[in-house]
C-alpha cells in the first residue's frame, strides 16, 4: 500500500509540474529582426567603447603593469 502511495505521488508531482511549466516563447519573423537589430547596434557600441580615446593618450589603462594607482588626495 506504501509502494501505490509513494508511487502516485511522484506521478502527481510529475504531472503537476509538467502542467505549470511555462511554453517556450517562439519569436515572430518581426521580433526577431528587432532583436537582431538590437544585438548588432549593442556590438557597434561595444566595439566603439573598445578603441581607445584620444584623450587618453598613449598610456592605456593596461599598460600600467598591474600596479594600483591610489586615488587623488582632495
Amino acid at each position: 500500500m506504501k509502494k501505490l502511495a509513494l508511487i502516485a505521488a511522484v506521478v502527481f508531482t510529475t504531472l503537476t509540474l509538467n502542467s505549470c511549466r511555462q511554453s517556450d516563447d517562439v519569436l515572430s519573423p518581426e521580433e526577431y529582426e528587432t532583436l537582431k537589430r538590437a544585438q548588432d547596434s549593442s556590438t557597434v557600441i561595444l566595439d566603439n567603447n573598445a578603441t581607445v580615446n584620444p584623450e587618453q593618450g598613449d598610456n592605456p589603462v593596461s599598460a600600467i603593469d598591474g600596479e594600483i594607482v591610489p586615488p587623488p588626495k582632495k
